[in-house]
């Protein structure tokens, strides 16, 4: 009904698709998604930074999203509707081919389960292209082909809506086989009742708000399932939604995004599990190499013991006992000798160990701090991949941590390829002023120390791993907006930070020349001083984010 109401008289601007997922964009900048994921199927509206961000998590574009694409753009929606109340939802489409001829479409969102499917019909109801293809051998009572005449699934066998009443003796029974209202639904209509058997006689009536669609309906979600009904059921908790698909979009887009940025999480940590082991080895090499215990004298000693008693060493001898004369008196050794060489050859043996030694503890001492230094780049990754969700950020950041592939020989653009480390920009065109926020280790390190200007403000949530932030202001603002902007930037630190989910965030904020990187340590570890601290919520940034036109 939304649809039918909403969206007629106004064109399709731009289709995007991906995996199990179409996108309507129209021109009066709202976005029809509709999903035939086997888990989040339905159709909800959306916004176009989630589109962005399942367009670069997608791994597949089906024929059926091109199919739409070079059909529908310039289309209009004439109306939506589900016969029969049923799980196939009817999107008709309407293009100008020339002076007053117009060409009909249909759109097919099947949202079934893991039958869920897409397809795109033609004014005669014939199949142009499906996102999932049935053939004869699969379904024999039908068939989805393209050239097929379109055939819906089998009706669900139960009571019409039309043909229950409320009033009815045996009313709570048979609501449990209407057809047309979701199972949950209906389950969560019978606990109700169960559980204020005084109000049974109200839910019941409230049933028929389905028949007349009147009065006003309170969308809620009951678990992961989101509905509607005039009053909030048992175990229903109550959306802040203006509209079904406003509403819808718990239950289809957000999950869905969820989903990816999941998946994005378990590659990078166990991609950061993968380097901190290999670089935990090395440390232990390495740290082992400067544990000397004394070995590197005992070689010297033995080599000087050598040259020192050549004329008493018997030939082909396999040790030597050498008398050692040390400031407590006169100590009897005993000194391994390979019996293939002589007494001087066997003591620059000696001599060339300890070189060794000594050069592989000087290059331990050497490279240790840059494998310390790489350790505390770890595990702040570890710490900042907790604070971000976004499925385009958790893309940058698993980019970064992938191994480098080889350059062709002589391939002199490799290195001017190879772009930032993970950050983003964001103008506050209104306020004269500009955001960088680092998504990552190397992230902070370039904000902060490549991308900042002295006078730049420096922001960080106080105590918790997260972004750097960098504020720079090209005009000085009034100063009402000037605290407006502080404020949205301080609350870009909190929202990037271990303390996202709290309530209030101490963000410290000063001047970039006052900061300084940690000797030793990760180049994005800093130290700062002359700082001010503001409280602020992570969610304002959200709002901020979503309402304000002058950032993008």
């Amino acid at each position: 009904m939304e649809m039918s109401r909403e969206f007629p008289r106004d064109k399709i601007r731009r289709v995007d698709f991906g995996d199990l997922w179409l996108a309507l964009s129209f021109s009066r900048d709202r976005i029809l998604f509709l999903s035939w994921d086997p888990e989040y199927y339905g159709a909800c509206e959306a916004r176009d930074d989630e589109i962005r961000e399942l367009s670069k998590a997608a791994s597949a574009r089906p024929p059926v999203g091109m199919a739409v694409k070079s059909r529908f753009v310039g289309a209009e929606i004439v109306r939506a509707h589900a016969p029969r109340r049923d799980r196939v939802l009817w999107i008709e489409l309407r293009r100008v081919v020339g002076a007053g001829f117009y060409q009909t479409r249909y759109i097919l969102l099947e949202a079934s389960g893991r039958y869920s499917n897409m397809l795109l019909l033609d004014e005669n109801e014939r199949i142009i292209e499906a996102a999932r293809h049935i053939y004869p051998e699969e379904n024999r009572y039908r068939s989805l082909l393209p050239g097929y005449r379109y055939e819906p699934p089998p009706p669900i066998e139960g009571v019409a809506l039309a043909e229950w009443e409320s009033e009815a003796e045996d009313a709570p029974g048979r609501l449990s086989r209407v057809v047309g209202l979701g199972r949950p639904l209906l389950l969560a209509i019978a606990r109700t009742c169960s559980d204020n058997p005084r109000e049974k006689h109200r839910v019941l009536d409230e049933v028929n708000f389905f028949k007349e669609w009147d009065g006003r309906v309170v969308y809620q979600s009951i678990g992961n399932y989101v509905t509607m009904f005039r009053s909030l059921l048992s175990g229903g908790m109550a959306l802040s939604a203006s509209s079904a698909l406003e509403a819808a979009r718990r239950a289809v887009i957000l999950p869905l995004i969820r989903r990816h940025a999941d998946r994005y999480r378990k590659k990078i940590s166990s991609r950061l599990d993968r380097l901190a082991s290999a670089n935990a080895r090395k440390i232990s090499e390495y740290e082992a190499l400067l544990i000397d215990g004394g070995e590197g004298s005992r070689l010297m000693s033995a080599g000087r013991l050598i040259l020192a008693n050549c004329s008493a060493i018997p030939p082909r001898a396999s040790e030597a006992e050498l008398v050692e004369w040390t400031e407590s008196g006169a100590v009897r050794r005993v000194v391994a000798l390979n019996p293939e060489l002589n007494a001087a050859r066997n003591a620059e043996a000696y001599f060339t160990k300890y070189r060794k030694k000594r050069l592989a503890s000087d290059r331990a001492r050497a490279v240790l701090p840059t494998f310390y230094s790489e350790r505390d780049e770890l595990l702040e990754q570890a710490a900042l991949l907790g604070c971000h969700d976004g499925t385009a950020t958790l893309s940058l950041m698993l980019n970064e941590l992938q191994p480098a592939k080889a350059a062709p020989p002589r391939d002199r653009r490799a290195s001017r390829s190879a772009g930032p480390p993970p950050h983003r920009r964001y103008d506050l065109a209104g306020a004269g002023s500009v955001i960088f926020c680092g998504l990552s280790s190397k992230g902070n390190q370039y904000v902060t120390f490549r991308l900042a200007r002295g006078d730049d403000l420096w922001f960080h949530a106080q105590g918790l791993p997260g972004a750097h932030i960098i504020l720079r202001f090209n005009s000085k603002p009034e100063p009402d907006l000037m605290e407006r902007v502080l404020t949205i930037a301080a609350a870009c630190a909190a929202y990037h930070s271990k303390g996202k989910d709290g309530g209030g965030v101490r963000v410290d904020h000063t001047l970039r020349r006052y900061v300084r990187a940690i000797p030793g340590g990760s180049p994005s570890h800093v130290t700062y001083r002359e700082q001010r601290t503001i409280q602020v919520d992570p969610a304002v940034w959200l709002k901020a984010r979503e309402s304000l036109g002058d950032i993008r």
